[in-house]
């Protein structure tokens, strides 16, 4: 069988290619990808049989390469540390998934799992049934709390505040919750036409912009009541925004 590699981290496909060359003889890897972007190519270009999928990755993540190939014939096994909310989707939706870091004997039972004459029929299913059951999260930022996760609607946030390697997210409910991820990240995983990183510290959602400022360097006023400077580098495409 033959299968491409989806990662963007370059030790992981390293990794992964070394175990499926020692362990798993059976499959002939075709491609590395680095990245979404590389990885909706090769698919379309090499029909592998499977694809090895990360899903956190920046600008094009896994869900993106799903939705731009699912009309493809391929099985799919994602490679993924995400969080106990999306394995649970890919259980309900019997998708084959292996947890980082991998186990052996994980990544040969995957394998095993895999039966050609499956992928044609099945694949098509199963990512519709995946998107349903998955869809309304990917409109939500999924939250580690004390007892399990909290998924907490995007425009239900008014601002994230970098605090170092934390973030501070203010929702329109006035409650605050800090959580241990760099801005950026948060920045990576929301993605939303409605957010604008206006300040190395500051992420805000701009459907929650109460007023706008230019004078002192530029500012803008959130419904929380919170003001917040506009960076130099940052307010020419920030004014634009609102042209």
């Amino acid at each position: 069988m033959t299968a491409i590699l989806i990662d963007d981290e370059s030790n992981a496909l390293d990794v992964l290619s070394m175990q499926l060359a020692k362990y798993c003889p059976v499959i002939e890897v075709l491609s590395l990808c680095h990245g979404g972007d590389e990885g909706i190519q090769a698919i379309k270009s090499l029909s592998p049989d499977i694809v090895f999928l990360d899903i956190e990755m920046p600008k094009v993540n896994g869900f993106d390469v799903l939705d731009a190939t699912k009309h493809l014939s391929y099985r799919v096994i994602f490679t993924t540390a995400y969080d106990q909310f999306a394995i649970k989707a890919f259980k309900y939706c019997a998708l084959d998934y292996l947890l980082k870091p991998i186990d052996i004997e994980e990544l040969k039972n995957a394998i095993n799992r895999v039966s050609k004459d499956e992928i044609a029929s099945n694949l098509q299913t199963k990512m519709s049934q995946f998107f349903d059951y998955f869809g309304k999260a990917k409109s939500k930022l999924v939250l580690p709390s004390g007892e399990g996760y909290e998924l907490v609607q995007y425009s239900d946030i008014i601002r994230c505040e970098s605090d170092s390697n934390y973030t501070m997210i203010f929702l329109t409910n006035g409650k605050k919750i800090v959580i241990s991820k760099t801005l950026k990240e948060i920045e990576e995983t929301i993605q939303s036409a409605s957010f604008f990183r206006i300040h190395q510290s500051h992420y805000i959602n701009t459907d929650h912009i109460s007023k706008i400022y230019k004078m002192d360097g530029g500012y803008v006023v959130m419904n929380d009541g919170s003001k917040l400077n506009i960076s130099r580098n940052k307010k020419d495409e920030f004014f634009n925004l609102f042209k």
